[in-house]
């Protein structure tokens, strides 16, 4: 149930930082066009809000990403544990000398 709730929390924000990246990509072109390139590197301040909600939004969206590979690792490694109950063959192998035929515990 936690693993779900961990990949669901991740779906929802990449989408929320796929919906900032989206909505902001039209107001970042249109201040990347109409800054002045020879003010150097200062930018007005609706133009630095648009740049951190944007980049915000690539934020978001690369932690939702992890979220839900770790989700999807977690539920792996579970399917992984639950498929190991069977006993493997080394701890069902009985020893049985080549001479005899008798194994380690039989009577002599």
């Amino acid at each position: 149930m936690l693993k779900r709730f961990f990949e669901l929390l991740g779906l929802v924000t990449m989408g929320v930082g796929l919906w900032l990246v989206i909505v902001n990509e039209h107001k970042n072109t249109l201040c990347n066009a109409t800054e002045n390139t020879l003010r150097g590197s200062v930018m007005t301040a609706e133009c630095s809000h648009v740049v951190y909600s944007y980049f915000s939004g690539f934020v978001l969206l690369a932690l939702g990403v992890m979220v839900v590979i770790f989700g999807l690792l977690s539920t792996r490694k579970s399917k992984k544990r639950r498929s190991r109950a069977k006993p493997s063959a080394a701890s069902t192998y009985v020893w049985k000398s080549p001479v005899t035929g008798e194994g380690p515990n039989s009577p002599r």
